[in-house]
């Protein structure tokens, strides 16, 4: 008889740390200068390339040896609001001739569609770029995805906007690996966690690359 008030406290208290996480990340987003955000975009670039070679290989598509660059596909995040940037990762794929896909918000989802160009984007959900109109939905269910989020720990877990829209994302299509990508200050020592909260393979920091067993 005792379980269901003490389940309902624990959800209480989670909600109020993550509110109390998500004011301080937002603070310390809004005080990041045009300077530094350039710096830890670049340097952001540069850890998230080191690690790709690897993995590509690792997953028998490496387009720098020789396999097909038109079968690879990276969903990833268009950065508002002093996020972690993604935009010189992707116009670096976009050299390279890796395909990539940002999301869409429909409803309660999100669904991925192919970008080419800045000029295949406008401005959508809640002042964030999205696919236009006619755009190609992208459906590579293994293509690896980069995440964004408020925050995120060493064991891999990620603290989102509330939305839960990665969430269900990744409930629909659980086989993608998830690469979070942060800056320095998002990195906290344990986030709070749902039983549906979805854990990333890495996270990526100017600082480096962190695992669930820690930084590599």
């Amino acid at each position: 008889m005792e379980a269901l008030p003490i389940l309902v406290k624990s959800m209480e208290r989670s909600s109020e740390e993550k509110t109390l996480l998500r004011n301080r990340i937002k603070r310390l987003r809004k005080a990041v200068s045009p300077e530094e955000k350039q710096l830890w975009d670049r340097q952001l670039k540069e850890q998230f390339f080191g690690q790709l070679p690897s993995f590509l290989e690792k997953a028998g598509r490496d387009p720098f040896k020789g396999s097909p660059a038109d079968s690879i596909w990276i969903y990833l995040y268009l950065d508002i609001r002093n996020e972690a940037g993604t935009l010189p990762i992707i116009e670096e794929l976009w050299k390279r001739g890796i395909r990539t896909a940002v999301p869409r918000v429909e409803g309660r989802e999100i669904a991925f569609y192919e970008i080419a160009g800045l000029e295949d984007v406008s401005t959508g959900c809640m002042g964030i770029l999205e696919p236009v109109s006619g755009s190609k939905q992208a459906q590579a269910v293994r293509s690896l995805v980069v995440v964004p989020g408020v925050a995120f720990d060493s064991f891999g877990g990620r603290m989102g906007y509330g939305g839960g829209f990665y969430d269900r994302f990744f409930q629909r299509e659980p086989d993608h690996p998830k690469w979070g990508l942060a800056y320095d200050f998002q990195m906290v020592e344990a986030v709070p966690q749902e039983p549906w909260d979805r854990k990333m393979d890495l996270v990526i920091t100017p600082d480096g690359i962190t695992t669930t067993g820690g930084k590599i």
